[in-house]
Order: C-alpha cells, then structure tokens, then sequence
C-alpha cells in the first residue's frame, strides 16, 4: 500500500516537474522560431502575424522532438531537487526505502514517454513537417502541380561551367523526374556563367552516368526551337544522391522507415542515414531513461549535507555532454564509419551505465 502511494506520489511529483519544463522549453522554442519565421518569411513577403505564428505551431512538434531528452532532464531535476530541498526524500529515506524505489516511476514513465514519442509524437512532426513547407511555399508563391512532390532543383559541375536541372517532381522509386529544364551555362574566361543551350523534356530518367530524357527539345540563344526526342544527357549525379534529395531522414515517420529501407536497400542504395533515424527513435526510450538517471544521480544527494545546488547543475552539464556525444556518434554513423546501431545506441546506454553506477556506488557503497 504505502509503495503504491509513493509511486502515485513520485509521479505526480515527476509530470509536475516535467510540465514546468515543457512549458519553459515550448516557450523558448517558439518565440525563437517565430523570430526566425518572421526573419526568413516576413521581410521577403506581406504576411500576417497568425500566419507567421501558424507556421511555427506547425513546426513546434518536430522541435519538441528534438528537445525531449532536455525536458526529462530538466523536469526531473525539478522535480528531484524541490523534494531534497523539503527535505522529503530524508523522510523517505527514514523510512527505510531505497532510491530505486523512489526512482521507479520516474524510471517507468521515461520509458513509456520515449516510446510515445517515437511511435505517436514522431509522426505528427513529420506531418507538421511537410504542412510546414507546403503553407511556406505557398506564402513566397512558390508554385507547384496540384497532386504532385514539390519542385525540384539540381547543380552539377561539367567540363565548360556547370548545368542547373529544374524539374516539377521527383518520382524516387523510379529516379525520374518530370517536366525537366536542363540549363547548360559555359563560362567566360573572366569566369562570368552565360547560357548556353536549353533542352526541356516530359521526363528524365537517371541511368548509370546519363539522364535519359523524353521528348526532348533544345532551345539555342537566338535560334530556333529543335525537337530531338529521346536523347541521352552525361551527368555526374549518382541514384545515391537523387534518393536523398527526395527523403529526408528527419522527413519521413517512424511507422514508414522500414519500408523506405528495405525498398532503398532492393534498388541497392545506401540506406545508413536512414537506419540511423530508425535506430535513434528505437533508442529514445533508452535516451529518456538516462536523461532521468542523470537528474537522479544530480539530485539524491541530501540537501542538509550541502552542495545541493551545485550537484544539479553538474547534472545539467552531464546532460548536455551525453547529447554532444550523441550527435558526435551520428556524425560517424552518418559517413558510414561506425554501424547505426553502434552510433544510436552508445551515448544513452553508457551514460545510463555511468548514472546507475554512480546511483548504486552512494546508494549501497
């Protein structure tokens, strides 16, 4: 019974604390990005303060996404050191229960809140994601084809100057696009670009080192329009790098991951990028977790003994270390130098490692 009502209590006392911290981080993040909206929208084109406000509401779930290890981290910090300072975990402590009693329903809902977050939370930011972009390129009049992908844009380098390819679509799963222009540009000896030719098609799809194009037809400075058909362009541009352009890691849910990898991986294309978001949201529960035990380990030191304070501030630094060696790993897990697996899973599981060694060393000595 009384384990019962500590653990009502402890996670009362744990969404108390992680409410403040919602509320302060959401606050901050929002004023933030719409300082940006307003920055990036605002002096391009006339437009509203509730568009702008919109446009960051929109954006606001995948932001949350990104901050939610800091808002575990800062919640229970809260939460932990308000209860050292009334002196409550002394009572508790007295009373003969361990700090893993305490801990365990801040542990729990850790770990439910991180697998909310990747199968519920995830989704709705990259929902919120793609409304984004599509109400902002409405907003600066970018114009696109009803029912289609967003327009596509494309640089590569040739012999002579460089070729800039625009299309209205991008059809990933064939590597095609369609409605393409191919604006070849030669330079000048002082380096100065001039157009050199135009040739616009139906489609244009990518082969092994050229784009076949359909129904072709080249237009020259002042001459006239030719039609050539089926031509064949060289290109540098690999199928590798035309898939990332249509599929963002950060862009595509949770639920649409396994299939995007397992379909990239037939077409035999690199998939690391991707299995790396996958296994990053697999692992947030784990990140969560360990957020959780770092305020724990910051926070169990008495308030009577002294240096409270200071203990949760190291607390908060050993936070933002774990997501600095985080983002360090996927760096690595993004070039390939390191399995995805390795990379997402690492930083959160040897920092709760490190957390409950420290937890168990000054709880049982």
């Amino acid at each position: 019974m009384i384990g019962g009502r500590l653990n009502r209590y402890m996670l009362t006392q744990t969404l108390s604390g992680l409410g403040l911290a919602l509320l302060t981080i959401t606050t901050v993040i929002v004023l933030v990005d719409f300082v940006e909206q307003s920055r990036a929208i605002g002096t391009r084109v006339d437009v509203s303060t509730l568009d702008l406000l919109g446009l960051t509401l929109l954006k606001t779930p995948l932001l949350l996404e990104t901050t939610l290890p800091f808002i575990f981290l800062f919640g229970i910090l809260t939460s932990l050191f308000r209860l050292n300072r009334r002196s409550e975990l002394i009572v508790m402590r007295a009373s003969g229960m361990s700090a893993w009693r305490i801990l365990t329903a801040p542990m729990l809902f850790a770990v439910v809140a991180g697998v909310i977050g990747a199968t519920a939370l995830n989704p709705l930011a990259a929902a919120g994601n793609a409304e984004f972009q599509r109400r902002r390129d409405a907003l600066m009049n970018v114009r696109q084809t009803p029912g289609v992908e967003e327009p596509v844009w494309l640089r590569e380098t040739t012999a002579d100057g460089f070729t800039v390819i625009s299309a209205m679509a991008l059809e990933e799963n064939r590597q095609e696009v369609r409605r393409p222009t191919f604006y070849h540009f030669s330079l000048s000896d002082e380096g100065v670009p001039g157009l050199e030719r135009r040739i616009d098609g139906a489609t244009a799809q990518l082969m092994d080192g050229f784009w076949e194009v359909t129904d072709a037809i080249e237009r020259i400075p002042n001459e006239s329009a030719l039609e050539l058909g089926m031509i064949t362009l060289p290109t540098q541009i690999n199928r590798q790098a035309l898939f990332e352009r249509a599929r963002s890691p950060q862009g595509v849910s949770f639920w649409d991951l396994p299939g995007l990898i397992a379909t990239a991986r037939d077409a035999g294309l690199a998939t690391a990028r991707y299995e790396l978001r996958w296994h990053g949201l697999l692992a947030l529960p784990l990140t969560l977790l360990a957020a959780t035990l770092i305020a724990a380990a910051a926070t169990l030191r008495l308030h009577r003994l002294g240096g409270a304070a200071a203990f949760a501030l190291v607390g908060g630094l050993a936070g933002f270390v774990m997501f600095f060696f985080q983002e360090v790993l996927s760096s690595f897990g993004a070039t390939g130098a390191l399995p995805p697996l390795t990379a997402a899973w690492a930083a959160p599981a040897i920092t709760a490692l490190m957390a409950l060694t420290y937890i168990a060393s000054t709880e049982d000595g």
